[in-house]
């Protein structure tokens, strides 16, 4: 175990340096949304104070002194009268620049060891004040007062705190100027208070919560955010607008702190959690308990190394009040994608995002770090035979992680990750000997290194980032999985032209290393397909014992500055390119060049309050100069005058080649097809708020289509409930849907019309009984099934016209499978019946109640229901019917966390 413990502390050292993902070819590229209620939607501009802009505000800061502050949400100590007043706020939007229609005050002073602030916004109209109970940090139709610090004062980082007139708390990390991660959470305190001209919100912010230099004097950005629902308006002291594409570097200056100093940090959160598990299973396996209980105890850490760097650690973390995943059925080649929900991974991830994707779409979540990779389900299982049984971990324990983060008063952003889990084994107990354990998941470890430097007061930068991962061999090598997989590079962004124009980069090399049947895995894998027989371009060799591979991309682009916006640039990765140890990577083996141009006009024009369109062209060679892909797309989303939001578009791609179609065959020939999509959603200012969604595609050549309809109500029928129902329906008919490769002689590549209904619905509630004390209930019901049909064999792959590409095949039923005499032998062969009929419930009911700041208890219950029937086809009725005929698997779980800290 000792190596291990050393690697846990000592990968840093040996990682690789690194690179930032840059992404400028999407729907609505480089967009700069409006600040949401509490938050901002961000888009992707920076820029600083010295980039030719008018004068910023400046607040002068005031000592509290001797006297308490008693935080109730009025300004009522004496030292409130010597704090200097900043007002004169501006609409952010509706319409960028103009005064506010109502007037907001802010005041702000400074102790020993807190921040103070007060705000206060008048109101016309107080009766139509708006508030919403929720939960903390859900974003609802609400009012908002809001502050937010720049207090490393580099005009890119920010800690924002804001409040709704019920107390309902939200906090929110900006970074790179115009970025947010909302799933930060600090310990802080606000009271509001209503009043008879308006209401106010008094604010305590502990310098413990931010990240400052220990300077004597120090100066810090800030801004001041007030949102009035009812008229949908952002106001801000210092002045932003979308055509600046800037943020935090907009702020205004507060100064005149003297003398502060930042505490050592130290907040430990130990945990404990209890619960019941009872559920459905075999009553002849030893293993099976029909209530079987479980318990945990764990702590999370978070210590202030300096006053710029922060370190987290959890021991034994707890994910038991996450919601359970959406179902899918995954009918492709390519891995399901799951979006993390832990907390622990969640709560400042974005110093470690490194996106991969260029533009949106099926490869839009391709990244270098993919936290659910860590504590993942076993890769491996136990080998047994039909009478005997076995017992494994549904999810890899993680002994522990820690994180360090922050960002130096020169300037380094710094960010370090590394976790270490367990070596899982299954138990098992054959028919005839004793139990014993099989090895089904190695011990790992896994490590992320993201730095980066600011320069030009952080118009421009240049990072680094590296990620590891190390397993033990023996295991390993057993399994089938790499032994060491690593993967680094470094990256650019320079700002010019006033700040209006960006050219950015990265250049990102990975290696990974094991027995040849794990390399052999990764060339075989479907990003890649070395054992294509036409690939003259690849090299496959089933005794290498490492593959390597690079990827880059490169890109100009305006995004900001007057209405329009344009870009273009280019994509590349090799063929032995691979990140999916640690990282989430679809597609290899590829160059592509991309350009788009955009006209967005932010202020109302028209019937629209604002109105972007965009148009992209795209093409892309794989490494062997085989054109793959290329067309194009124009897409278009408005806000109207009466606050309806709406979004269409539509891509075309011509006839191209697919190197993954066989998977692992020959290139084939691909379809020409049109995708699109559109949408439109009611005032969400209303109690009830309508929103539809749609996509699709078709491909005449081959008769296949798609389309997907999801329609949504929201549901707010008091100040403190919120309902939810989405559902959805989704129909598609492929006439080249992979069944199975199969081999005789020769290798036959076998297809069929898949008739596909998927559906299902999602229910929401959640409950507000105090800002601390909350009810959220959930549920998803969903079903899909698909029939398969005109059965065919790939013929020619690369003939002109589809019907020439294939041959229609004759089969027969006996039993469960088909029979069929693909190479005209006479010998018939077999393969499975591919129809299917999948259903599942998942449910669960989460009580929250934070009794203290940072302390919280869980009360949970959660529900699930599955089961795949076979060739039954779709029948919703029928599918809903059996699926609440299944006996569930019920959980019951407590958690309580108390919060220690200074």
């Amino acid at each position: 175990m000792g190596k291990w413990t050393g690697w846990m502390w000592g990968m840093v050292f040996v990682w690789l340096a690194g690179a930032s993902g840059v992404a400028a070819f999407q729907d609505g590229a480089s967009d700069v949304a409006a600040f949401r209620d509490g938050g901002s939607d961000m888009g992707h501009r920076q820029g600083s104070r010295s980039a030719g802009v008018a004068q910023l505000p400046v607040l002068n800061a005031v000592r509290v002194g001797d006297e308490d502050v008693d935080v109730d949400g009025l300004a009522s100590e004496p030292a409130w009268e010597r704090a200097a007043l900043a007002t004169n706020f501006v609409q952010f939007e509706p319409v960028e620049g103009a005064p506010a229609t109502e007037r907001t005050e802010a005041r702000v002073l400074y102790g020993d060891d807190a921040l103070y602030v007060y705000l206060k916004a008048y109101e016309d109209r107080p009766e139509d004040i708006v508030a919403q109970l929720t939960r903390r940090d859900l974003v609802s139709h609400s009012d908002v007062l809001g502050v937010i610090i720049d207090s490393y004062f580099d005009r890119r980082t920010a800690f924002q705190f804001a409040v709704n007139p019920v107390g309902v708390k939200q906090d929110v990390y900006h970074f790179d100027d115009t970025s947010e991660d909302p799933g930060w959470d600090a310990v802080w305190d606000v009271e509001t208070a209503r009043q008879h001209d308006g209401w106010s919100a008094e604010f305590r912010i502990p310098y413990s919560q931010l990240r400052f230099r220990e300077d004597d004097l120090q100066t810090w950005g800030i801004n001041f955010t007030r949102r009035v629902a009812r008229k949908q308006e952002m106001a801000v002291w210092a002045p932003s607008t979308r055509s600046q594409g800037a943020i935090v570097s907009r702020f205004g200056e507060l100064r005149g702190l003297e003398g502060i100093e930042a505490t050592n940090r130290i907040e430990i959160l130990p945990y404990t959690v209890a619960g019941v598990e009872r559920g459905p299973g075999d009553l002849d396996d030893p293993f099976y308990r029909p209530s079987d209980a479980v318990g945990a105890v764990g702590a999370d850490v978070k210590y202030g190394v300096t006053s710029d760097l922060t370190l987290d650690i959890t021991i034994n973390p707890d994910f038991g009040q996450v919601e359970a995943d959406p179902a899918q059925v995954n009918l492709s080649a390519f891995e399901t994608f799951l979006p993390e929900q832990r907390p622990f991974f969640v709560e400042g991830s974005s110093i470690f995002n490194f996106s991969l994707a260029l533009g949106d779409g099926h490869d839009a979540v391709e990244s270098l770090f993919y936290s659910r990779r860590i504590g993942r389900a076993p890769q491996g299982s136990a080998d047994i035979d039909d009478d005997a049984f076995s017992s494994q971990a549904d999810r890899t324990t993680i002994y522990g992680a820690w994180k360090l983060s922050g960002k130096t008063a020169g300037g380094w952003s710094i960010g370090a990750l590394h976790a270490i889990t367990a070596q899982e084994r299954a138990i098992v107990a054959p028919s005839t000997g004793p139990r014993y354990h099989e090895a089904v998941e190695p011990l790992t470890n896994y490590g992320v290194l993201r730095v980066s430097k600011d320069f030009r007061e952080g118009r421009s930068a240049v990072g680094a980032v590296a990620t590891g991962t190390r397993r033990d061999h023996e295991i390993a090598d057993a399994l089938e999985l790499r032994r060491e997989a690593y993967a680094g590079g470094v990256d650019f962004r320079h700002r010019f032209a006033a700040e209006n124009w960006q050219l950015s980069g990265y250049v990102i090399g990975s290696r990974v290393t094991g027995s040849p049947d794990a390399i052999d895995r990764a060339q075989r894998s479907a990003a890649r397909y070395f054992q294509r027989p036409d690939a003259g371009h690849l090299s496959y060799d089933a005794e290498r014992t490492s593959l390597e591979g690079v990827s880059a991309n490169f890109g100009i682009s305006k995004n900001a500055g007057g209405v329009w916006r344009v870009g273009t640039g280019v994509q590349t990765r090799s063929p032995g390119f691979e990140v999916n140890d640690l990282g989430f990577l679809n597609n290899a083996d590829f160059t592509t060049q991309w350009g788009w141009l955009g006209w967005h006009h932010a202020n109302p024009i028209g019937p629209f309050r604002r109105l972007f369109l965009n148009m992209n062209a795209f093409q892309s060679w794989n490494y062997g100069g085989d054109l793959m892909t290329r067309g194009g797309n124009l897409n278009a989303n408005f806000q109207l005058e009466n606050f309806w939001n709406g979004w269409v578009g539509v891509n075309h791609e011509l006839e191209g080649l697919d190197g993954r179609a066989l998977r692992g065959g020959p290139m084939f020939r691909r379809e020409a097809q049109t995708n699109f999509w559109g949408g439109l959603g009611s005032d969400p200012g209303k109690a009830v708020q309508v929103n539809v969604n749609t996509f699709g595609n078709v491909r005449p050549e081959s008769d296949s289509w798609q389309v997907n309809v999801s329609p949504n109500v929201r549901i707010r029928p008091s100040g403190r409930a919120t309902f939810n129902i989405g559902a959805f329906v989704n129909r598609r008919a492929d006439d080249r849907q992979w069944v199975r490769r199969i081999e005789t002689d020769e290798d036959h590549y076998l297809f069929g019309r898949i008739d596909q209904t998927t559906a299902g619905a999602t229910l929401r509630m959640d409950y507000a009984f105090t800002p601390t004390l909350s009810l959220q209930l959930y549920a998803q019901p969903f079903v899909s099934a698909g029939t398969y049909g005109a059965f065919k064999q790939v013929a020619d792959p690369m003939a002109s016209r589809y019907e020439d590409r294939f041959t229609a095949t004759d089969v027969r039923m006996e039993a469960d499978d088909y029979l069929t005499d693909l190479d005209g032998d006479g010998e018939y062969e077999s393969f499975g019946n591919p129809d299917f009929n999948v259903r599942q419930f998942q449910s669960n009911a989460v009580l929250r109640w934070e009794y203290r700041p940072g302390s919280a208890l869980f009360v949970v219950w959660s529900q699930g229901r599955s089961a795949s029937v076979g060739d039954r086809g779709f029948d919703l009725s029928r599918d809903l019917s059996g699926l609440f005929d299944l006996h569930p698997t019920n959980v019951f779980m407590v958690k309580l966390s108390y919060w220690l800290g200074r």
